[in-house]
């Protein structure tokens, strides 16, 4: 989706907000209230900016960190993200864990063990896939989380291959070896 599409996008959701509100609004010219629908728009590509260059450090340099990594190594952060529009939650995969840090003043860090990750799913409805972001499902034998949801992140697909091969990656560093749970 390029920028124009998601100004128009904001557009007419702003103007079915005003009309289902019941709110009308004819002080302003409709010149001006257009240019205070774009400023609106603006301001929401400003803060997707700053929230990805604040939360997302990106997959293209998580990866090589992950092929390079030396086995023996301590924890390495591979990828940390937020979900799309959000600023309460922030996801980071180690090289050992998952972690889930949710909270604005207070702080809740959850996290799984990479070991302990059975499967991943990704889903993407239309309107995510247009947008480029889904839900990363994880099974786990984690008994506190045996099934997370990592909600409305970018690159969903790209996120759960990263996930896939620091799994397989922190396995074998440990010893283990694959067996099907009958």
């Amino acid at each position: 989706m390029n920028r124009q599409e998601v100004r128009n996008t904001v557009t007419s959701q702003f103007y079915q907000s005003l009309a289902d509100s019941g709110v009308a609004v004819d002080a302003i010219p409709q010149a001006q209230l257009q240019a205070v629908v774009n400023a609106l728009a603006d301001g929401v590509f400003a803060a997707l900016d700053g929230i990805e260059n604040e939360g997302d450090r990106g997959i293209a340099p998580a990866a090589a960190a992950l092929l390079n990594a030396d086995p023996a190594a301590e924890e390495v952060l591979l990828w940390s993200g937020r979900p799309f529009l959000s600023i309460g939650i922030r996801y980071e995969l180690t090289s050992q864990r998952l972690r889930v840090i949710s909270g604005l003043l207070g702080r809740s860090v959850e996290e799984v063990e990479l070991v302990r990750v059975r499967d991943t799913t990704v889903r993407q409805h239309v309107g995510e896939r247009t947008l480029n972001v889904g839900d990363v499902t994880i099974v786990s034998n984690d008994p506190s989380n045996p099934e997370y949801t990592l909600n409305n992140i970018t690159d969903p697909a790209d996120v759960r291959e990263l996930i896939r091969r620091a799994t397989m990656a922190e396995k074998q560093r440990r010893g283990l070896s694959y067996r099907e749970e009958m």
